[in-house]
């Protein structure tokens, strides 16, 4: 019988609410300075090695929050002797969930080396399941989690009884699956700081075409539509290379071995880019030379997305628990701008890496960025969204008051400006 916690009825976050747990003891980082101290550090460019070596208390309060990253696990589920770098990376997020401010955990697929090994899938379960009931989390198959590897036709059986979408019932934060029947793409809530996010989690190399509602991008594509106001993080599988670098890029060839599905430049092209909410997309898979890699591009509307590639497979013991921290630090970039920073940390060793490509940051001002103001509903371009950008459309609907940003007043993402998208935009801001 596979283990598994039974999951807590638990109200969803909002932007205003917050759940408190019991806190719980924790290692001291190797630095006395609290985290928030360390991403300042990082995001000047100052290696942790500089830092003065102290032991003391991780702050109670550290003015960010984060979001944990935990990537391909394949190799720690193939033996009693290496689960436990797995082990230490949940643990740590339980023992350390108050004073990291974290928020929520995904994982990057392939959670198993070999598919078809229920033992395999045994140990993740036990891993995983210490976060039901502590926070939100999510995981995505990954190629290694077919039955043959990176066979679409072979049996993904096995992902679907121990993670898909019954797993997470009884959550108010998990918003749904989909497409199929048994399904291997999901969606989550979350809320950090000011802000509520939704959190998109995408199965390898996702098929099908964004107007096509059966596939796995129709369905991505719904969500985001249905989510238009959600500043959204995307995690898949199989997005960045980091061995085709002049500095890297997104994936041009599938691994599928039947031509199943779209590579990452696809998803960027299909997805990602056309749709102003995605800000942040994580991803693992590929793992040399030393299976990192970030970059930042710009979309269609003009705004930042930042893409981050985190894969330590090679590495000893089959990636000796090193795993990414996202910090959300309010403040912390340049010149009073916002940041988020990436550190990368591996709690079974209690040491980060600190090259260029494992803590690195990007400044941006979140009030712009995470706004829906900055890519939905700001009709009359004032910046923010209000009864008269509901106005100008209802306006513009009767022939009055000339033409409208038809990307901005198709507030519910299906292509025609309406009074449909007049009646989203007015629910939003609270009216009747």
């Amino acid at each position: 019988m596979k283990y598994r916690h039974q999951p807590k009825h638990r109200p969803r976050l909002t932007a205003t609410e917050d759940t408190t747990l019991p806190s719980s003891e924790s290692e001291p980082p190797s630095s006395g300075l609290t985290r928030r101290d360390v991403i300042r550090t990082v995001g000047a460019g100052i290696g942790l090695s500089a830092l003065p070596m102290t032991s003391g208390p991780v702050s109670a309060d550290p003015g960010y929050w984060t979001v944990a990253v935990m990537p391909d696990t394949q190799f720690y589920t193939e033996t009693d002797e290496l689960i436990p770098y797995a082990h230490d990376q949940t643990q740590w997020v339980v023992d350390n969930r108050d004073a990291e401010n974290i928020r929520f955990v995904t994982h990057e697929g392939d959670l198993v080396e070999n598919g078809d090994d229920v033992g395999e899938w045994d140990r993740i379960d036990a891993v995983m399941s210490r976060l039901d009931g502590v926070v939100p989390y999510s995981a995505i198959p990954g190629n290694h989690d077919w039955a043959v590897q990176g066979d679409r036709t072979s049996s993904i059986e096995n992902f679907q009884t121990y993670f898909g979408a019954s797993r997470y019932d009884g959550y108010d934060w998990f918003g749904g699956s989909g497409p199929r029947e048994k399904p291997l793409n999901f969606y989550q809530y979350f809320s950090g700081g000011d802000y509520e996010f939704l959190h998109l989690a995408l199965e390898l190399e996702p098929p099908g075409e964004t107007d096509q509602a059966s596939t796995s991008l129709g369905w991505a594509q719904r969500v985001l539509d249905s989510n238009r106001f959600l500043p959204t993080i995307l995690t898949t599988h199989y997005y960045l290379e980091e061995k085709r670098q002049e500095k890297g890029e997104r994936s041009t060839e599938l691994f599928e071995k039947n031509g199943i599905g779209n590579t990452g430049e696809q998803v960027w092209e299909k997805l990602i880019r056309r749709n102003p909410q995605v800000f942040l997309v994580c991803c693992g898979h590929d793992h040399r030379p030393d299976g990192e890699y970030h970059q930042v591009f710009e979309n269609d509307a003009g705004l930042p997305v930042f893409e981050a590639l985190a894969d330590y497979q090679d590495y000893p013991n089959g990636g000796n628990g090193w795993m990414r921290l996202v910090q959300f630090v309010p403040g912390g970039g340049a010149g009073g701008t916002d940041r988020i920073s990436f550190v990368t940390y591996s709690p079974s060793l209690d040491e980060y890496q600190t090259d260029a490509d494992s803590q690195f940051s990007f400044d941006l001002r979140f009030d712009e960025r995470f706004d829906p103001a900055s890519w939905v509903g700001d009709v009359d371009g004032d910046g923010d969204l209000d009864g008269d950008d509901v106005a100008r459309i209802q306006n513009h609907l009767a022939g009055r008051g000339g033409s409208v940003d038809q990307s901005m007043a198709d507030v519910n993402g299906d292509g025609r400006v309406d009074i449909a998208d007049a009646v989203s935009l007015n629910n939003y801001l609270g009216g009747s």
